[in-house]
């Protein structure tokens, strides 16, 4: 699993201080797609563990950009409940067949960024919106571990101390009792908007890393050290499944469209799947190496997850079958959020940049505006815009007008050149308007160009198989590969 960089630091601004940090507006910079799908399964196990503990601390002090004082969030936790039971067995799947690979670079919509210093050193991590309203993060300093909120407006920045003796909160999530729930090495952690914390070791000495919120109403992360998925439930009642693979590394989490939770493995290459019952099942992923890492559902009910080292963003439905999208820069995506707009979003380290991908495929990116800022975290918020964190560069960014009007387009991130308006296809379906009222846009392959355009334009396209053809009653030539109709 790719880890993110911790760096110690001496923090004297304690928790529930407020202040503004500092404001830069800009505005922001497309893909691939291949698909292969895959999948086995094998028996899930469980163990118990005992108790967790909680600690707090105090304080009060200042920040660098803006003053930052405050009573310290009181922590005490008793003993969780602890229960193990034999997980149930897993279940052998297989997705769907191999798919071309074809460059879906795409001209997005003006975006535009904003960009908020946080008034402490921070080195914010992962992000999510919290059910009060505001865009909480996670503070990676191991000197102390804390997490960090502000508002929507990029104000009134808080700063929550969690524990001094645990290192720093690796995921975050809104919780279903109202607060926000934390993961960290050695432990999971619950913070009320107050500032109060209370904090739970996970059993037997198990790390924990991403956590999200079930359709159970529980919270399950994932113990990438142990090769485990834990549940907690809010009275902080552990249970926890072993992987088939113990050395798999599970990475992130997310409920699925379907009632269970969904996992990526970075070792073991491929994403997992648990019933709140403990059932496991795994699908394997085509590109070896791919150091898969954060999964969201998707507005097309699709999980959606990243391939950091395979450089490509893929999809998997929830019958298991697995779509792969080569990011055109060739970057390394990070985290994944689904956005308003209906289209995903992702960030990108080593690109500083911040990419979306369509549920079509085609993807664009935006170049972050302060260099090296080392984009971590992303989240949708509750204003309907994406919160991203700058771990290197101490800063919470927005992006806003996330369907277009603002200032900053896509591009190529490796040479900042605009991005074309065409977009790259193998079949009619590939493209965007394919089959609108039988007028739409065709994959053109007259001249080789296979580039979407206008079926209005007497181009007859290219078709594998009557699915790829839109119109009604149409039927593909599969001599000539052209549709019988395409207007």
């Amino acid at each position: 699993m790719r880890t993110l960089a911790r760096v110690a630091l001496a923090l004297t601004a304690v928790a529930l201080g407020c202040s503004a940090g500092g404001h830069d507006r800009t505005t922001g910079t497309g893909g691939n797609i291949s698909g292969v799908a895959g999948s086995s399964g094998a028996a899930g196990a469980t163990a118990g563990g005992a108790a967790g503990a909680s600690t707090g601390t105090a304080g009060t002090g200042s920040g660098a950009a803006g003053a930052v004082s405050g009573v310290a969030g009181s922590a005490s936790g008793a003993a969780g409940n602890i229960t193990g039971a034999a997980g149930a067995a897993g279940t052998t799947m297989t997705g769907g067949a191999a798919g071309a690979t074809v460059n879906m670079n795409i001209a997005g919509p003006k975006i535009t960024f904003d960009e908020y210093t946080i008034p402490t050193t921070s080195n914010p991590g992962w992000i999510c919106a919290g059910g009060d309203g505001r865009i909480w993060f996670t503070h990676q300093s191991t000197a102390p571990s804390a997490i960090g909120n502000l508002s929507t407006m990029g104000t009134m920045f808080n700063l929550v101390m969690t524990s001094t003796t645990n290192t720093g909160p690796t995921g975050i999530s809104a919780g279903p009792d109202g607060n926000v729930w934390y993961a960290k090495q050695g432990g999971i952690g619950r913070a009320q908007p107050s500032g109060m914390v209370n904090e739970y070791g996970v059993p037997n000495g198990g790390d924990s890393g991403s956590i999200t919120t079930g359709p159970d109403g529980n919270l399950w992360f994932t113990e990438p050290a142990h090769g485990r998925i834990g549940r907690v439930t809010p009275q902080a009642s552990f249970m926890q499944y072993n992987l088939p693979t113990a050395t798999s590394a599970p990475a992130g989490i997310t409920p699925g469209p379907d009632g269970n939770l969904w996992f990526t493995e970075t070792t073991g290459n491929q994403i997992g799947r648990i019933t709140p019952t403990g059932t496991i099942t795994e699908f394997p992923i085509p590109t070896t190496s791919s150091d898969t890492t954060s999964i969201v559902t998707g507005a097309d009910k699709n999980l959606w997850f990243t391939e950091h080292d395979g450089h490509k963003i893929g999809r998997i439905t929830p019958t298991g079958t697995l779509t792969e999208f080569t990011i055109g820069s060739n970057g390394s995506p990070g985290s994944i959020a689904a956005g308003a707009d209906g289209n995903l979003w992702f960030t990108e380290d080593a690109a500083n940049a911040i990419g979306r991908i369509t549920p079509t495929g085609g993807v664009s990116e935006y170049s972050v505006p302060t260099g090296a800022s080392d984009p971590t975290g992303i989240t949708a918020g509750p204003d309907k815009n994406l919160w991203f964190a700058e771990l290197s560069t101490n800063k919470i960014a927005r992006v806003s007008n996330l369907a277009g009007a603002g200032t900053v387009a896509s591009s190529d991130v490796n040479a900042t050149a605009p991005l074309s308006g065409n977009m790259m296809c193998m079949k009619d379906s590939d493209c965007i308007a394919s089959g609108k009222a039988c007028g739409g846009d065709v994959c053109s392959y007259a001249t080789s160009s296979h580039v979407c355009m206008l079926a209005v334009t007497g181009d007859p396209g290219w078709c594998t198989a009557d699915k790829d053809c839109w119109c009604a009653g149409a039927t593909c030539d599969t001599t000539s590969h052209h549709c019988s109709a395409t207007q």
